[in-house]
């Protein structure tokens, strides 16, 4: 897996590319969010469109960062998941916990 992140106000976005699976993958996604929020990018925008799978472990780092960014104050939002991310989230029921946009520019757009 690899990450893209950038930063930029308060808003970081950070674009996942590859599976987000249990054990480096998850350790090294949840360390950026840490990173994020400790420097003050209380929103979040997750771009998933190019993570083609996810298991159990990438669903909690996930759902982790929109409770860490909630308790400061701020939020996550995905952008466009691909189709395999979108049926996870539907089937374990937390699709409906975050607000899911087409284009990153329209879910930064929204944080303001």
């Amino acid at each position: 897996m690899d990450l893209d992140v950038r930063q930029s106000g308060n808003i970081c976005t950070l674009k996942v590319k590859g599976a987000l699976k249990s054990g480096p993958p998850v350790d090294e996604f949840s360390q950026a969010i840490h990173s994020a929020l400790d420097s003050g990018h209380i929103y979040i925008v997750l771009n998933l469109e190019a993570m083609p799978v996810l298991d159990s472990s990438g669903i909690g780092a996930i759902v982790n960062a929109l409770r860490l960014a909630k308790k400061m104050g701020g939020d996550v939002k995905l952008v466009n998941p691909s189709s395999f991310a979108e049926k996870t989230f539907k089937m374990v029921g937390i699709l409906n916990l975050f607000t899911v946009y087409a284009t990153e520019g329209s879910a930064v757009t929204a944080f303001s």
